[in-house]
């Protein structure tokens, strides 16, 4: 099975949308984590994963303000239910975490499985307080340092998430 991961263009919208209405149901954009996303994505770290010539997962990543710090926040993470437990997904989360390293951000957060993104250097974001746009459960959030000592740096309260409203 070969898997190929390539970044998301304007001809890859209509699959993805798809991919995300299968994946989360046409409710999600009733989730507050749709609350940090009023602008576009960030493009260069927007994936969509091949098996063959089938689009079977993506991955987005967003700018969000950590109080006065743009970070990223990832996802959504979408695979396809009959490809899934495949390594897809997980293939698809490194590529992108690989890509973030690259940039100039220092902290990358993630409202996701508790479960899941531990092995990708997650951890849980509980302990700093976070002032969240709605309702999540504490254990979904989680983040991950890009740049080593980021969490060190961030005060142990008072630190809110907010999305990045884009131009006008």
């Amino acid at each position: 099975m070969m898997f190929k991961i390539t970044q998301q263009t304007q001809a890859d919208s209509q699959v993805i949308e798809a991919l995300m209405t299968e994946a989360f149901g046409p409710k999600r954009y009733d989730r507050s984590v749709w609350a940090l996303r009023p602008g576009a994505p960030v493009a260069a770290l927007c994936l969509v994963g091949y098996d063959g010539d089938q689009a079977v997962g993506s991955l987005r990543f967003w700018e969000v303000m950590l109080n006065d710090e743009i970070i990223l926040l990832l996802g959504p993470l979408a695979v396809q239910p009959h490809v899934r437990g495949k390594g897809f997904g997980r293939q698809l989360v490194q590529e992108g975490m690989r890509l973030a390293r690259l940039g100039r951000w220092r902290l990358v957060l993630v409202s996701g499985e508790p479960d899941y993104y531990p092995k990708f250097g997650f951890v849980p974001a509980v302990g700093y307080g976070l002032d969240w746009p709605g309702f999540v459960e504490p254990e979904r959030l989680q983040f991950c340092e890009l740049v080593p000592g980021a969490l060190a740096s961030l005060p142990s309260s008072g630190l809110v998430v907010r999305g990045i409203t884009p131009p006008a």
